[in-house]
C-alpha cells in the first residue's frame, strides 16, 4: 500500500531521515540562521519554526554531509533546545520571595538545560568523541578547576560526564528550593558567564572544535517565563558573537519582553534581527505558493508519484468554466466603463469583481460552491504549512480507501468533501467553546468568540453579494480604539485567545496614516467553506469599530454595513508578523 506522503506531526517527532527528505531549504533563511547573528524566528504554530531549527542543527547537518559524501564542517554547531516538556517550565522559583533570587534560580535551570543540550549534541557525534579522547585528561582537569567541582571520570567520555553534572546540579537545586527553608540562597548556582562560556572555550582545545561557533537554538520560547526571557535577553545583549549566538523561535506575542535582567533593552538591528517565517501567499507569484508547491511535489516524489501539485489536485471543471465565464463578463463590463485602452483599470476591475460575481450569482437555493484545486488548498491554509498539509493528508487517505491501485490524482469530489468536513469540524469546535482547548479562556469568552466569528462570516457574505468597491475583502482592522479603551482591551483578549487556537492570525500592514503600520486580523480561511464563502480574498481590509466588534461578540449584534464601508487598499503583498 502506498504510504500517505502528507503525514504530518510536530517537528520534534519527525525522524531525522524525514527531516532531510521533506524539508525545503530556503537559502535566505539558511544564510540567516547559519550566520553569527542573534535571530528571532517568528511564526504561528505550524509555520515551520521547529523544523527550520532542527534542519540547521548539527546532528541533521552531520547526517546530510554523510549522505552527500561531503566533508563534515565543524565551523557551526547548531544545538536545538525545546522549551516544551523541558526544565524551562519548572515553577519552583515561585517559592522564593526575593526577585533577585528568582533570577538566580531561573538562570541556574536555564543554564543547566543549555549545558546538557550542548554536551549531548557534541557527545552524539562519533568523530568529536574520538577527537576528544587525546585531550580528555586536560579537559577534565581544566573544567573541574574552573567550576571547582569533581566530575565522574568513569563515564564513557568527557561529554557524558558533563551531561551527568548538569542533571545532578538541577536535581540538587530542586531539593534545596523545595526544602523547608525555601528561601535559602544556592551558592553553587550556574550562570551563563561562569558555566557555558568557559565550557565552550575549553571545548576549543579539541582540534575539530578549535574555531566552532555555537548556534544555541531556543525553540518555543513563548513558553518561557518572564525571568527566563529577561535572562535570555541579557545573553543576547552580549557583544562578542565569535563563540556563540542565539536563534530563538517563538509565536508572535502581543507584548514580547525585550528588556534584560538588569533593566536594559535589546534593540532590533543592533542586538538581533527578526525573521518572519510566514510568507506572502495570495497568488501564484507569492513565496508561500512556491514553497507549498515544492513541499507537495517533493512529498509525492518520495512515494513514486511524479505529478505536479496542480495536476494532482485538479479543480472542479465546471467551477473553472464558470470562473472563466465571469472573468470575461467582468472584462466586458470594465471595457464599457473604462474603455479597452485603459488596461490597468480593466485588469483591476476583473481582479476585484469576477469571483464575487460567481458567488453572488449562484442563487439562494444553490448548493455550496465546489472547493477544490491546488489554489484553493493554498487559500484555505491561510499561509501556514501545517494547515496546507492537513487537508492533503485526509484527501489522500480518502483516495486510498476508494482506490486500491496507484493514485494519480485526488478527485475534486474528494477534495470538496474533505474541505467541507474540516470546515464543519472547526465550527463545531468553536461552538463547543475554546475554553475546552485554550488555557485561561472562560466559558463566557468562548461564547463571545463564537458569536464574533458568526457575525464576521455574515458580514463577509453581505459584502460578497453587494455592489461595493471591495466585495472580496475578508480581513479587518480595528478603528476608534482610543474612544473605547475598556472595550478595546476586552476585544484584544478575545482575539488573542482566538489567535492561540489558530482561528485568527495577526499581521501588520500600512495604516491609512501614511508611514504608519497597524495590526489587522485574518480569520482562518478554513472557516469560510462552511458558509459557502470565497476563501481567496483580495488585497484589502475592512475597518471595523471596536464598539461594533464588542457588540457582535457580547450581543450577537450584526455589523453595520453599507456600500461606503471604510476600505484600506494596498498593492503590497500582505505579510505576517
Amino acid at each position: 500500500m502506498t504510504k500517505n506522503p502528507f503525514e504530518y506531526t510536530g517537528a520534534n517527532n519527525i525522524p531525522e531521515g524525514d527531516i532531510m527528505d521533506y524539508f525545503i531549504d530556503d537559502n535566505n533563511f539558511s544564510r540567516t540562521i547559519q550566520s553569527t547573528k542573534n535571530v528571532f524566528l517568528i511564526g504561528e504554530r505550524g509555520s515551520g519554526k521547529t523544523i527550520t531549527l532542527l534542519y540547521s542543527s548539527f546532528p541533521i547537518q552531520y547526517q546530510i554531509s554523510l549522505r552527500n559524501q561531503e566533508p563534515i564542517s565543524y565551523d557551526k554547531i547548531g544545538v536545538h533546545i525545546t522549551c516544551k516538556e523541558s526544565l524551562f517550565d519548572k515553577g519552583e522559583y515561585l517559592l522564593l520571595e526575593d526577585e533577585y533570587k528568582r533570577l538566580i534560580f531561573n538562570e541556574h535551570f536555564l543554564v543547566g538545560t543549555l549545558l546538557h543540550a550542548i554536551a549531548e549534541t557534541l557527545g552524539g557525534i562519533l568523530e568529536i568523541v574520538e577527537a576528544s579522547k587525546e585531550y580528555q585528561e586536560k579537559l577534565f582537569s581544566d573544567i573541574e578547576y574552573l567550576w571547582d567541582i569533581k566530575l565522574n571520570h568513569s563515564t564513557k567520555h568527557f561529554f557524558e560526564a558533563i551531561t551527568q553534572y548538569a542533571d545532578k546540579e538541577i536535581k540538587n537545586s530542586q531539593k534545596i528550593i523545595n526544602s523547608v527553608s525555601s528561601d535559602v540562597f544556592y551558592e553553587n548556582a550556574m550562570s551563563f558567564a561562569t558555566t557555558i562560556i568557559p565550557f565552550l572555550k575549553i571545548c576549543r582545545q579539541i582540534p575539530l572544535l578549535s574555531s566552532s561557533h555555537y548556534m544555541l537554538m531556543i525553540d518555543d520560547a513563548q513558553d518561557l517565563n518572564k525571568y527566563h526571557m529577561m535572562i535570555l535577553n541579557s545573553w543576547i545583549a552580549y557583544r562578542d558573537h565569535s563563540l556563540f549566538s542565539f536563534k530563538i523561535a517563538m509565536v508572535q506575542l502581543p507584548n514580547p519582553i525585550r528588556y534584560t535582567s538588569t533593566h536594559g533593552s535589546i534593540i532590533e538591528g543592533h542586538d538581533y534581527i527578526t525573521v518572519n517565517l510566514e510568507q506572502p501567499y495570495q497568488n501564484q507569484e507569492a513565496d508561500f505558493y512556491k514553497l507549498s508547491k515544492k513541499i507537495i511535489e517533493r512529498r509525492l516524489q518520495k512515494v513514486g508519484i511524479m505529478q505536479s501539485a496542480d495536476s494532482f489536485f485538479p479543480a472542479n471543471k465546471s467551477f473553472i468554466e464558470d470562473i472563466e465565464k465571469y472573468k470575461e463578463l467582468a472584462r466586458q463590463q470594465a471595457i464599457q466603463k473604462y474603455g479597452e485602452e485603459n488596461k490597468k483599470s480593466v485588469g483591476d476591475y476583473v481582479y476585484k469583481y469576477h469571483r464575487a460575481m460567481y458567488f453572488r450569482n449562484r442563487g439562494k437555493t444553490a448548493n455550496r460552491p465546489p472547493y477544490s484545486g491546488f489554489d484553493t488548498i493554498i487559500d484555505i491554509s491561510t499561509g501556514i504549512v501545517r494547515n496546507m498539509l492537513e487537508p492533503c493528508f485526509w484527501m489522500f487517505d480518502s483516495a486510498m480507501n476508494e482506490n486500491k491501485g496507484t493514485i494519480t490524482e485526488i478527485s475534486p469530489t474528494i477534495q470538496n468533501n474533505v474541505i467541507l468536513n474540516r470546515s464543519e469540524f472547526l465550527w463545531k469546535q468553536l461552538m463547543q467553546g475554546l475554553d475546552c482547548i485554550v488555557p485561561d479562556c472562560s466559558k463566557e469568552q468562548g461564547e463571545y468568540i463564537y458569536n464574533l466569528f458568526e457575525q464576521l462570516m455574515s458580514l463577509f457574505a453581505q459584502r460578497l453579494k453587494s455592489d461595493i468597491s471591495e466585495p472580496c475583502a475578508i480581513v479587518f482592522a480595528m478603528s476608534q480604539t482610543d474612544l473605547y479603551p475598556e472595550q478595546y482591551k476586552e476585544v484584544q483578549e478575545l482575539l488573542e485567545i482566538a489567535r492561540r487556537a489558530q482561528y485568527i492570525y495577526v499581521r501588520l500592514g500600512n495604516a491609512k496614516d501614511k508611514g504608519k503600520r497597524e495590526a489587522y486580523y485574518v480569520p482562518n480561511r478554513m472557516l469560510f467553506p462552511n458558509f459557502g464563502l470565497d476563501p481567496h480574498g483580495q488585497f484589502a481590509r475592512v475597518s471595523l469599530k471596536v464598539s461594533d466588534i464588542y457588540n457582535a461578540a457580547h450581543n450577537k449584534t450584526a455589523f453595520p454595513f453599507n456600500a461606503s464601508d471604510d476600505i484600506i487598499e494596498t498593492n503590497d503583498q500582505l505579510t505576517l508578523f
